[in-house]
């Protein structure tokens, strides 16, 4: 039960709409049917036949499975079980309607599986479903037709029933789908029978004969053939044509033989219209295969017709894919043609001769795929044809195509293997073979071989195919085919000719292994008879030639193994006395090969090997006669054969070494001259080689080569004379050139191979002027600039060879080198020649290496800076060769690039130390350090990484070089160690490690300097292979540790003595922020400061160049390392560094406050910093004299900018706390003062003695002055902030501006004190202490801005608090008496501000009394001391309580009476006011005299209610008013206090009129008091007060009590009469109205 539960869960999936879900299933179903195959079988079976609505997917599933089940075990199911699966297939492949064709062909497949068990069952329920009456089921006849394949002995005996009935249904079917079913079925049928009837021995039924079914097969050929191959369906057709070929071998001989004529041509005719060609050619070959049994008579008349279409399929079958279908289809034609061969061979041959003749590829490749076929298969057939077989393939051998060629290989191959190629015309194609195999191999322009970019062409075959198709075919030939007799000595041909030479390494290995097989054989035919072989090279030839392609081994598929190989093979038949040497030699050579690849092998040094061997091998001949020989094949080989110049410039050096050896000198001066002139001056490696000739055969001939180089500078190409501007123009096109170059390079090496001790007696005279005046060209007379490589490489070369001879000598000082200085002079044009960012030539390199030599070849230089700089110039700019460079040359690959550019940083460092040898002491070391440091501190991380590669490189050879024996040199190495630790966190990981190498080695050079054993090693230096290790973590902590611990270890090993230097030169890198200089730098000396600041010798020095870096430094990090360690030094020397800071300190420069911030890190140094600072601020400001600011020396000095920027940076600064509290009131006096001191105060006009010309000018208004009104005010702004105040009242009202404006100074010197009074409290005592002094002072300004300090002070109760308010008063009051009247303004009004003091009444009287006298003194000289005086007044009334004595009352109202009529308008509104305040005491004690002096006003101030000025109105109403309470009678009282301050207009006249009336009603005892004092103002200056006097008269006049007439009123008349002529017409007007009041008089 458990099963069917897992059973019906695993159903469940079966309908999943996911295939994979479905395969699961199938799996899991599977699985359980290995282990429960009949329970899991009848469960599905039953499940599927209950359910027969089951979805699609589900039902299929399980029919799947259950077909999985049985193929896994059927022939383990018994009997009961396969019925009733036999059942339910049937059912699901016939009965069900509503399933796919998948379906059913699963459950055919079933019962096909189940067949192979039980045929007899399933073919009985098979067959009994079929019925004449019933159309026929496909799968039924399907699985049939599969089920006589699979059980041919069971099935065949039952078949011919069955065909019966099918024959029946053949006639009347009509559907196309059941028309292919039986034609598949009578095709696998025919197999069956064919099967049965060839193994009748195994079945135990009686035997069949195949005309047992020929009825059946022929009334179905008869309905195929003539009914069905007429249907349009292509699938039927082909079906049928497949059909018709299988059954024609069970059709009787009289049926083929009759429907041949017809059939052959129908079935050729179905290639054009039916798209299965195989399906036509298996019908084809079953029908040829049938008559050529038969040996039907009927074909001849239809051969022509199949040997052409056959031909034709071959032929299209050539062109197609290659694939197992085109396979198929071309193997059953040449099956075809196998068949028809053996009858019909000479007409078929004839047929293949005619096609071959035809130079079509097509045509040709079909024609040599058949003959290749039946030369291979049936070769006893063609056995009589063999040699117009091998004529017949004249043609295709001509043919260029690649595909014929292929072919033609395959038929080679298969020839060879049937004895072909031993055939007369055999030769020809061995001939043929070798030119294949010698085809050149094509490269795509970007070096991608063409084979590489036909991925999808497999049918192209390009020539390196066909080359290693024919490698392929020789290799075979000479090793598998016994054709050796043929091959030796026959490929000895193929070694001499060049159109040979790509299959040189072929032919080569080929005959190796021939003549080894001969040698071991003991052949006597391996010894070569050249004279019977005359075809064959002479020895001579071969030897150049074996030699020649050896040179360049890698080359022609590495020819240089098979080609010394060879030579070693045939020793005996080069030359008998050769075999001694070569048996030795060629052996290692070969070794060395095999040892080192080409791009490891070293081509001079192979060439020179090789050389030595040809030297070894003539001199072990010693045969004139074959040397001369030699030497005559040598030279018709570089003119006919056309080497490489590579294998032409080895042959040269061949030719010399072998001209050496040869003693007839006509022969060595004929084979010189042959050789400068076929030589090809433009090839550099001809050139060179002809040169190394020439150099070899002067070793014994010398005066024979030089005389020869004489002769050639005068050949005819000497005298072809060019124009001067082509000359100018393009010196590279010109073939002289060229030549001279060959004859500069000759010179050369004659004298490198010359004896020492002929040539050096020569070489000045001789042979270096003539390479100078080769070199050096002419043309009218003037020198013309050489700009041909060629030459100068040759001169280049010549002179390095020359130095090398030069130096090997003993006793070197006996010859000394006249012209050397000329020759560096030519190396050093070459060098800077050169192109700075490409590598176009060698010639930088070859001009390194010869000044390498030539630096230290008597006499040397006297200076060489120069030298060594051009050579570092030329070099490390170089890129790196990793790219591809527009400008760089096209003849060179990246591979030689690269090579070249190592090689020239290997020549420079070679020179430079060549160089040091000869200076091997610190100043040599420090000399190309000097020259290199532009190129350590590049900005390209190229030039930076060779630059310390080679400096590193340098130190190690200086170390390992010197040797300090006695008194050790003077040295100073700290400014190389300086540069190399800049470069310690360079962006570049290379320059940090390498950097880090060269510091170890700088120090460990330091100690041995100083005496230490080179055995012993410093701990700390050691510390440095440790700390290379961090320099690969970028991170900024990682490099913070590495640079500290460079800098402890610097402190500890660098001497003392040297530490300035150090630090000047790391100071150079603080603006090296790109490189990462900065960082390293600033790191460094911030250990070396802390560490040996205090034994600096130059700290000036340090602060200026420190200074001078902060002002290019951006980077923050940066800036604030550096003004740190200005304050490091700043702590261990403060009074030393001050002078400094202020001096290097000029306007403009960056960063100063910051300097001076740092300073507060230490109290001590703040304070004393900072009283420095004002020091030098006193300092400026008590040198000036009087005369502050003149209009001619308006510009402010440097210095007081300088301190006050200085004081302003540490003091606002928020660190600034301490040193405020310490030096608080001195900084305020101090910076009020130097305030004082920059503004010029205002003076009004009306000042005496004030120059007319005096400009108002205050110094902050000039540039700077600005930037120092602003430090003064920030600091002013940090003092009120110490007070717990940000001082924001003093900004809102403008006292900042104020103390900067020259005429308001004063005022803003009073809001400073307001607010100082609030937030400097305790400071306040010591501040007043130290200012009193300055109201003493010389200096105007000190005084002014002193006083209006005091007098603001004076105005805040703390005063009293803090018991100042004596001393302040004292201080004023003097101030009294001070010259300058703006103090006595201020110090009036301080103690007006007395007035605010709780003890006013206690200075009331003597500050009363002190500005009455003011008012005296200044009333009509100065308005503003009196007003001020006058206002200060006001302020002490104000607060006085009304215990003041009267007789001080009295005398300020007597004193302020007269200045009712002063025509300053100010004076009278201030003296009104004063008035006012005194009217004030009144009311409270009434006094007589003030009463009366009361009424004395009253007349002043009704006439000034129409003054001119508002202030003046406005005063007198608000006095009016006042005085209206005290006044005795209501009239005028009332009217008095009716009068509006706010009322903008007063009808005057009409307020006379009505006050007139009331003063005449109820103080007519006054009225006469009051029209005499009125009459006294006709005299005033002011029109307005004379109008307004006669007015109020006439009204006074008019209204006064009748008595007043008997009083005196004449002289009153005059003076009004008077008025009447008044100078101002409204006077005069006024003056004729009031009469009109007066006619009672």
């Amino acid at each position: 039960m458990r099963l069917e539960s897992w059973m019906r869960v695993i159903l469940g999936l079966c309908s999943d709409s996911s295939e994979l879900v479905r395969l699961r299933v199938i799996d899991s179903l599977q699985e359980l049917g290995r282990t429960k195959r009949k329970r899991v079988l009848l469960f599905l079976r039953k499940f599927l036949t209950e359910h027969q609505c089951l979805p699609l997917f589900q039902r299929i599933t399980l029919l799947k499975s259950i077909f999985a089940i049985v193929k896994d075990s059927s022939v383990h199911l018994g009997r009961p079980l396969p019925k009733k699966l036999i059942s339910l297939a049937l059912t699901e492949m016939t009965k069900l309607s509503n399933v796919t064709d998948g379906h059913r062909e699963t459950a055919s497949n079933l019962l096909l599986i189940l067949g192979c068990s039980f045929p007899t069952e399933v073919f009985t329920e098979l067959q009994s479903m079929i019925h004449r009456q019933i159309p026929a089921n496909f799968y039924v006849i399907l699985t049939l037709a599969n089920l006589s394949c699979e059980k041919v002995y069971c099935i065949v005996p039952l078949l011919k029933p069955l065909m019966e009935k099918i024959l029946f249904m053949l006639q009347i079917e009509t559907s196309e789908r059941i028309k292919w079913v039986f034609c598949y079925a009578f095709s696998l049928f025919s197999k069956s029978i064919l099967a049965y009837i060839s193994n009748s021995e195994k079945t135990p039924h009686p035997p069949l004969r195949k005309n047992a079914f020929y009825n059946e097969f022929s009334a179905a050929y008869d309905v195929f053939f003539h009914y069905w191959l007429k249907v349009k369906e292509s699938k039927v057709n082909v079906a049928v044509v497949e059909a018709i070929g299988q059954i024609s071998y069970l059709l009787p001989n009289d049926k083929v033989e009759n429907e041949l004529p017809a059939l052959i041509p129908t079935i050729l005719s179905m290639y054009q219209k039916t798209v299965s060609d195989l399906s036509v050619t298996k019908a084809m070959c079953g029908i040829l295969q049938t008559t050529m049994e038969r040996d039907s008579k009927m074909l001849v008349a239809h051969l022509d017709s199949l040997l052409m279409v056959l031909h034709q399929q071959v032929c299209i079958t050539m062109d197609q894919p290659s694939n197992p279908l085109s396979e198929a289809q071309r193997n059953k034609l040449l099956c075809c043609f196998k068949l028809l061969t053996p009858a019909f061979i000479d007409q078929l041959l004839t047929f293949l001769f005619l096609e071959l003749e035809i130079s079509d590829e097509q045509i040709l490749l079909g024609a040599l795929a058949i003959m290749n076929y039946l030369i291979s298969n049936i070769p006893s057939c063609l056995e009589s044809q063999r040699s117009q077989i091998l004529m017949s393939l004249a043609l295709p051998m001509t043919m260029r195509s690649n595909r014929v060629k292929g072919m033609l290989a395959q038929v080679i191959h298969t020839m060879a293997t049937q004895g072909y190629l031993e055939l007369n015309r055999g030769v020809e194609l061995i001939e043929f073979i070798i030119e294949q195999c010698a085809l050149p191999t094509v490269e795509d322009k970007k070096g991608i071989s063409i084979g590489e970019r036909r991925e999808d062409f497999s049918n192209v075959i390009i020539d390196r195919d066909v080359k290693r198709q024919y490698e392929k075919l020789v290799e075979e030939l000479t090793t598998t085919l016994n054709i050796d007799n043929l091959l030796w000595p026959l490929l000895l041909e193929f070694v001499i000719p060049v159109r040979y030479t790509n299959a040189l390494a072929l032919v080569c290995s080929s005959l190796v292994y021939l003549g080894k097989k001969k040698q071991e054989a003991g052949a006597t035919e391996f010894v070569l008879n050249y004279e019977e072989h005359v075809n064959l090279p002479n020895c001579q030839a071969l030897l150049t030639r074996l030699l020649t392609v050896a040179s360049s081994p890698y080359e022609g598929n590495g020819q240089g193994i098979p080609a010394l190989s060879l030579l070693q093979v045939l020793g005996i038949n080069i030359h008998p006395a050769a075999v001694k040497v070569w048996d030795k030699q060629l052996p290692i050579l070969l070794n060395y090969l095999q040892e080192f690849p080409g791009n490891q092998l070293l081509q001079n040094q192979w060439e020179e090997e090789l050389l030595h061997v040809l030297r070894q091998t003539l001199e072990e001949i010693e045969d004139e006669v074959w040397i001369v020989q030699l030497s005559e094949v040598m030279s018709k080989y570089l003119y006919r054969f056309y080497p490489t110049p590579q294998q032409k410039g080895f042959l040269y050096k061949c030719l010399g070494i072998v001209l050496q050896l040869t003693q007839n000198q006509e022969v060595v001066k004929k084979k010189l001259h042959e050789m400068f002139q076929i030589v090809c001056h433009g090839e550099d490696l001809e050139r060179e080689g002809a040169a190394i000739g020439i150099g070899q055969c002067s070793h014994i001939h010398l005066d024979i080569s030089l005389t020869m180089l004489k002769d050639c500078s005068r050949l005819n190409i000497f005298k072809k004379t060019a124009s001067f501007y082509q000359i100018m123009k393009d010196q590279g096109s010109i073939e002289l050139m060229k030549v001279k170059s060959t004859l500069i390079l000759s010179y050369g090496y004659v004298i490198w191979f010359s004896q020492k001790e002929l040539i050096l007696p020569r070489l000045e005279t001789d042979i270096l002027q003539n390479v100078l005046n080769h070199f050096n060209m002419k043309i009218l007379g003037m020198k013309v600039q050489v700009k041909d490589t060629t030459m100068k490489l040759s001169l280049i070369k010549a002179i390095t060879l020359m130095a090398k001879v030069i130096l090997p000598v003993k006793d070197q000082a006996s010859y000394k080198l006249a012209r050397k200085a000329e020759l560096v002079s030519y190396l050093q044009d070459f060098i800077k020649a050169e192109p700075r960012d490409t590598m176009r030539t060698s010639i930088r390199k070859a001009a390194i290496d010869a000044c390498a030599v030539l630096v230290i070849v008597e006499p040397l230089l006297s200076d060489h800076t120069e030298l060594v700089r051009v050579c570092l110039n030329s070099v490390f700019s170089l890129p790196y060769m990793n790219g591809i460079n527009a400008n760089e040359s096209k003849d060179m690959n990246i591979a030689k690039k690269q090579e070249l550019y190592n090689e020239t940083l290997a020549s420079l460092e070679n020179f430079l130390k060549q160089f040091l040898i000869f200076r091997l002491s610190p100043d040599g070391l420090q000399f190309l350090f000097k020259n290199m440091m532009f190129w350590i501190e590049s900005k390209k991380n190229y030039e930076r990484e060779k630059s310390l590669e080679m400096t590193l490189h340098l130190l190690n050879f200086y170390l390992e070089e010197t040797d300090i024996n006695g008194k050790p040199p003077s040295h100073d190495l700290a400014a190389i160690t300086g540069y190399i630790v800049l470069r310690c966190s360079d962006p570049s990981l290379i320059v940090r490690e390498t950097a880090i190498e060269c510091l170890y080695l700088l120090l460990q050079i330091q100690l041995l300097l100083e005496r230490l054993p080179r055995n012993q090693r410093d701990e700390e230096v050691e510390h440095l292979k440790a700390i290379k290790d961090g320099l690969k973590d970028t991170s900024s902590d990682a490099l913070y540790c590495v640079c500290t611990d460079i800098g402890k270890v610097l402190s500890r090993c660098m001497p003392h003595n040297h530490v300035d230097t150090l630090l000047f030169t790391l100071s150079e890198g603080l603006s090296d922020e790109k490189l990462n200089g900065s960082f390293v730098a600033s790191i460094v000396m911030n250990v070396l400061i802390r560490k040996c600041g205090a034994i600096l010798n130059d700290i000036p020095g340090i602060i200026k160049v420190l200074y001078d870096q902060l002002q290019s430094i951006t980077e923050p990090r940066i800036i604030r390392a550096v003004i740190r360690l200005i304050s490091i030094l700043a702590s261990q020397n403060v009074l030393m560094i001050l002078p400094f800071l202020l001096k290097y300190q000029i306007p403009f420069r960056t960063y100063n406050s910051e300097v001076w911030q740092s300073l507060l890190n230490d109290n001590v140094v703040a304070k004393t910093s900072v009283k420095y600072l004002l020091d030098n601020l006193k300092l400026l400001y008590d040198d000036r004299k009087e005369r502050f600011v003149q209009k001619t020396t308006r510009s402010i000095t440097q210095q007081p900018f300088v301190v006050m920027s200085a004081l302003h940076a540490m003091i606002c600064s928020p660190k600034s706390e301490s040193v405020i509290n310490i030096l608080y009131p001195q900084l305020f006096c101090t910076i009020l003062i130097y305030l004082s001191s920059s503004v010029q105060i205002w003076y009004p006009s009306e000042f005496p003695g004030m120059p007319k010309d005096w400009e108002t000018f205050s110094q902050l208004d000039e540039p700077d002055g600005n930037d120092v009104f602003k430090y003064a005010v920030e600091i002013l702004q940090a003092l009120l902030k110490h007070g717990k105040t940000e001082g924001s009242n003093v900004a809102k009202m403008g006292s900042w501006g104020l103390i900067k404006s020259p005429e308001k100074h004063h005022k803003g010197v009073m809001l400073l004190a307001s607010a100082m009074a609030t937030c400097a409290v305790p400071h306040l005592i010591s501040i007043v202490e130290q200012l009193i002094p300055f109201l003493a002072n010389v200096h105007e300004k000190h005084r002014i801005t002193i006083a209006a300090f005091f007098a603001e002070l004076l105005n805040h109760p703390v005063m009293l608090e803090l018991s100042l308010t004596d001393t302040l008063v004292t201080s004023l009051l003097r101030s009294l008496i001070d010259t300058s009247p703006t103090v006595q303004c201020l110090a009036l009004k301080g103690l007006g501000n007395v007035g605010s003091s709780q003890k006013v009444e206690k200075y009331s009287t003597k500050l009363l009394s002190a500005m009455i006298a003011m008012i005296h003194k200044y009333s009509e000289t100065n308005k503003f001391i009196a007003v001020e005086a006058m206002s200060s007044i006001s302020k002490i009334l104000d607060q006085l309580q009304g215990n003041l004595a009267d007789s001080i009352l009295v005398d300020v109202a007597l004193t302020i009476q007269p200045l009712f009529e002063h025509k300053q308008d100010q004076l009278r509104t201030t003296a009104f006011k004063v008035h006012e305040k005194i009217i004030r005491f009144i009311k409270v004690q009434p006094d007589p005299a003030l009463m009366e002096h009361l009424h004395a006003t009253l007349i002043s101030l009704l006439l000034h209610l129409n003054d001119d000025s508002q202030d003046v109105r406005k005063a007198c109403k608000s006095v009016l008013r006042s005085m209206g309470p005290i006044m005795a009678t209501e009239g005028p009282s009332t009217m008095l206090q009716e009068l509006s301050l706010e009322e903008p207009a007063l009808d005057y006249e009409a307020y006379l009129s009505e006050i007139a009336k009331q003063i005449s009603k109820e103080l007519h005892d006054k009225v006469t008091f009051y029209i005499v004092s009125c009459a006294a103002f006709f005299k005033s200056v002011q029109p307005e007060i004379r109008e307004n006097a006669v007015t109020l008269i006439g009204l006074l006049m008019y209204n006064a009590a009748p008595d007043y007439s008997t009083l005196s009123v004449d002289p009153i008349c005059e003076e009004i009469n008077t008025l009447l002529f008044d100078p101002v017409k409204s006077v005069r007007l006024k003056a004729a109205e009031a009469v009109q009041y007066l006619y009672m008089y």
